[in-house]
């Protein structure tokens, strides 16, 4: 199984400890890489963080079909 994938209007994530945790959708409130490596990703749900093992643009389009993260998608550095 994949760290995370779509289950309806609910995130079936899986942390680096193998502990599954099910997360509505829209109470997703921030993700963010976990390194410069970005092959893992801090979920932050309900005032809750969770580590997984899959890279924050996978996850993006579980959430959101279809966006992409914009220019950050297309290689393009952050001015800092």
């Amino acid at each position: 199984m994949d760290a995370v994938r779509r289950v309806g209007n609910y995130l079936q994530v899986q942390d680096g400890e193998g502990c599954r945790h099910l997360l509505r959708v829209t109470s997703v409130q921030a993700l963010s890489d976990t390194d410069p490596l970005r092959n893992e990703t801090f979920i932050t749900a309900a005032g809750r963080t969770i580590r997984v093992l899959q890279p924050l643009d996978a996850i993006v389009e579980l959430i959101a079909p279809g966006e992409r993260l914009g220019d950050e998608a297309e290689g393009t550095a952050w001015p800092f």
